[in-house]
């Protein structure tokens, strides 16, 4: 099975929240999230990889 990544998923209409998901790429968050908002994948705006960065890492 392949690694999961996390990815945001950011909508056209503002009114629909961005979802965070796990999945294998960015097609498949795309598809994922689509299926989960009841939207077609046209109405997805913006799909990124989460990359958080702990403020106590950065310090060191």
């Amino acid at each position: 099975m392949p690694d999961l990544l996390p990815f945001r998923i950011h909508f056209e209409d503002p009114e629909i929240a961005p979802l965070d998901l796990d999945a294998s790429d960015a097609e498949n968050a795309r598809h994922l999230a689509a299926t989960r908002r009841g939207v077609p994948t046209g109405a997805i705006r913006k799909v990124k990889i989460i990359r958080e960065i702990q403020m106590t890492e950065a310090a060191e």
